[in-house]
Order: C-alpha cells, then sequence, then structure tokens
C-alpha cells in the first residue's frame, strides 16, 4: 500500500512536468513564430523603404513641376486678360479719333505717340508706325481734336512729327465762321503766329481756326489753333498769335493721313 502511494506520487510529478515543459515548448514555438513572422516583414519594409523614399521623392517633384506650371499659366493668363483690356481701350480711343468721319477720304493708320520731353523741346513728336505700315513724309497727323502737324522723318518702325508749332511747318487756315484765309507759321514755345489777316476780318481772341482743305494734306474744317492775340498792323493786315486746339502732352493715340488718289 505504502509502495503504491510513491508510484501514485512519482507519477503525479511526472504527469506535471511533462505538462510543464509541454507548455514551455508551446511558448517557445509560439516566440520563435511571432519573432520569426515580425522580423520577415521588418526585413521587408526595410528592403522597400529606398524604394518608397524614391517614390515619394518622384511625387513630390512631379507636384512641384505641376505647381509652377499651373502659377505659369496663370501668369499667362494675367497678362492676356491685362491685354484684353488694353486692346478694349485702344478700339475705344480708335473710335474717338475719326468723329463724324471726317477723315474718311484719306487712308488712315493710327500710331501710339511716343511722349519724349526732348522732342517736345525741338516741337515734335515720335509714333510708333513707320514705313512698314506705309507712313511717308509729309502725311498729315491728326487725332479727334484737331491738327497735330506733319510726318517729317521715317524709319522703319517709327517716324517723327513736326508739330504745328514748329518754326519749319506752315499752313494755310480759314476762320471757323467767316472762311477768311490766312497763313500760319509755327512759332514754338507751344505757339503760333498767323499773318497776313485781312483788317476787314473780324477775327478776335478766342476764334478757332481751321484748315481749308486746299492743300490735299489735311481735310476742310479741322481744328487747328485758338486766337489768343491780335496784333493790329499798319500794313493792311493783322497779324495773331494762337495755341495749338491739340494738348500734345496728353497725347495717347494719333491718326495719319493720306489722301486717296
Amino acid at each position: 500500500m505504502r509502495f503504491f502511494k510513491i508510484w501514485l506520487i512519482l507519477l503525479s510529478i511526472g504527469l506535471i512536468l511533462i505538462d510543464k515543459y509541454s507548455f514551455i515548448s508551446t511558448i517557445r514555438d509560439s516566440t520563435v513564430v511571432f519573432v520569426q513572422k515580425h522580423t520577415s516583414l521588418f526585413l521587408y519594409r526595410l528592403g522597400s523603404y529606398p524604394q518608397l523614399l524614391f517614390l515619394q521623392t518622384s511625387q513630390q517633384q512631379e507636384l512641384a513641376t505641376q505647381n509652377a506650371q499651373l502659377k505659369k499659366q496663370v501668369a499667362q493668363y494675367s497678362v492676356l486678360l491685362q491685354q484684353s483690356k488694353s486692346q478694349t481701350q485702344d478700339l475705344k480711343s480708335v473710335n474717338r479719333l475719326n468723329p463724324n468721319g471726317i477723315y474718311d477720304d484719306f487712308t488712315q493708320v493710327v500710331a501710339k505717340a511716343i511722349l519724349d520731353v526732348n522732342f517736345f523741346v525741338n516741337n515734335q513728336l515720335l509714333i510708333d508706325a513707320g514705313s512698314s505700315k506705309s507712313i511717308v513724309m509729309g502725311a498729315a497727323v491728326v487725332n479727334e481734336s484737331g491738327v497735330i502737324g506733319q510726318i517729317s522723318n521715317v524709319n522703319a518702325a517709327n517716324s517723327q512729327v513736326a508739330l504745328i508749332t514748329n518754326p519749319d511747318f506752315k499752313i494755310y487756315l480759314q476762320q471757323s465762321v467767316t472762311k477768311s484765309k490766312m497763313l500760319a507759321q509755327g512759332a514754338g514755345n507751344d505757339t503760333l503766329i498767323v499773318r497776313y489777316i485781312d483788317k476787314n476780318d473780324k477775327i478776335q481772341v478766342g476764334d478757332i481756326l481751321q484748315t481749308t482743305g486746299l492743300d490735299d494734306v489735311y481735310p476742310a474744317n479741322v481744328p487747328v489753333a485758338r486766337v489768343t492775340k491780335v496784333f493790329y498792323e499798319n500794313n493792311g493786315f493783322n497779324s495773331a498769335l494762337c495755341v495749338p486746339v491739340v494738348d500734345f502732352r496728353q497725347l495717347q493715340y494719333v491718326v495719319v493721313l493720306k489722301k486717296w488718289f
């Protein structure tokens, strides 16, 4: 009986040890599987990192390129919009240059005035149209307000205009009401001098003098100058000091005219 009890004790201890080592084995096996699984995943991710980094960098570069292209397009659209607004304004200005169609009997070239103080000092004006636009020497230059001058020099892309205040400029004018004729010449300093005014002509300060249309350079009845002072002389004629009706310093667009033949 005693031996049987000892045997049972030993059997119990053996079973406990077997169960204990079986549990450890299970833990060991599970640990090995866990470590192998996560180690493989780590090594896979570690091996893929350069590729992922390259892909991310490429995507960033592509986005940066697209962003730069979009900015460039926005800038281009902004320029086009500004040009469209400018062209609309240009068209409005051009439509004002030929009031009542008074220049319709002439070929017309619209040009921009290039305002340069050095030209004004010499009673000249520069415009951005030349021989490439069929501009010729002696052609009339006007705008919606009146006469500006005549072409005095022509280049391919631009031309010089002798203003009506230039001492070399001469033109026959008429009083806007009586139509009496007289000769005007540039006197510099933004003025013209009108000579050979018949004493019987009732010219006075404030009168507007116009083109006669007899020279085939200018249409008739285009305003040229306004009388500011009258000189009464003893030779049978009077003279007058005048200023242009056109404010040259505010010029934007001009029309160059050439008579149809």
